[in-house]
């Protein structure tokens, strides 16, 4: 097991995979139906459901997306620290934090690869990072994670396909390798001395969308570049996956089922662990 570079197996995992990352134009462009579709998904209520919070805390929302976790979280807390690499995410978090009157979120305009001393990020009670490890280099990412916690550290996780749906890609003729997942993260957490909990989020809802085009934008993030030979083959993918409400909206189950890991664990000290934090 101490041999194993597992950071190394992460780099050359992300190769391997068929799906394209996103960048912060890419986060820029899909911001509003994200913040749509997540604001009161299974997933956010059943990862809330898993923090302890007190009135006093302060928290770091890395990658924070619109607000989807920051918003209810500073309702319930002292002071929470948002920060997420497309501004307009940001700027959606800014609107909405508006509208419900709160006045206790700093949101700073910042990414994984950064640094973090620079950016003003310090330390904090709680340290979460919700769905947002899609970084090249993770030991590097959990270490800066471990050294802003004062108490503890959530990391919500892919599983598997995680988000992507498999079907989709197999519809169009595309192979799909969904790269590296939680695993990763739990060695490595091993190998720097700590000892995460480990927990799952099952998602079996079905979801619902106003009209039958907004289903399909909802996936054609997944297919990075998608030709006209192949727009036809989506289409009849969506025929047999989707139902027509009586209301004229439109109801998809997923076809098969997604599952997030939820890591947690109490900070190490980086001198004692021989931790290198890249801040």
């Amino acid at each position: 097991m101490e041999t194993i570079d597992w950071n190394v197996l992460w780099k050359e995992s992300r190769q391997k995979r068929t799906w394209q990352g996103k960048t912060r134009e890419d986060w820029d462009q899909r911001s509003a139906g994200f913040a749509r579709r997540n604001t009161a998904s299974h997933y956010t209520q059943e990862f809330l459901r898993r923090l302890t919070l007190r009135p006093e805390m302060t928290v770091l929302d890395m990658g924070c997306g619109p607000g989807t976790l920051a918003i209810p979280l500073a309702h319930q807390v002292k002071r929470v620290t948002a920060v997420d690499f497309s501004s307009e995410m940001l700027n959606h978090l800014a609107e909405r934090s508006a509208q419900e009157g709160i006045t206790n979120i700093e949101s700073i305009n910042g990414a994984w690869e950064d640094d973090w001393r620079a950016l003003g990020i310090g330390t904090y009670d709680l340290v979460i990072a919700s769905r947002s490890l899609a970084v090249d280099d993770l030991r590097g990412a959990l270490t800066k994670l471990n050294a802003a916690a004062k108490e503890l550290v959530i990391i919500g996780d892919r599983v598997g396909h995680g988000p992507f749906d498999p079907a989709l890609f197999h519809a169009v003729g595309r192979e799909f390798v969904p790269g590296p997942d939680y695993i990763y993260t739990i060695n490595i957490l091993y190998q720097m001395g700590i000892h995460a909990r480990l927990d799952f989020i099952e998602i079996q809802e079905p979801k619902c969308f106003e009209s039958r085009q907004a289903a399909i934008d909802s996936c054609a993030w997944m297919l990075h570049q998608l030709t006209p030979e192949e727009q036809p083959m989506v289409d009849r993918y969506f025929d047999r996956i989707l139902i027509a409400n009586a209301d004229g909206s439109f109801s998809m189950t997923s076809q098969v089922q997604t599952q997030w890991a939820v890591i947690s664990f109490s900070p190490v000290p980086t001198t004692t662990h021989k931790l290198v934090a890249n801040l």
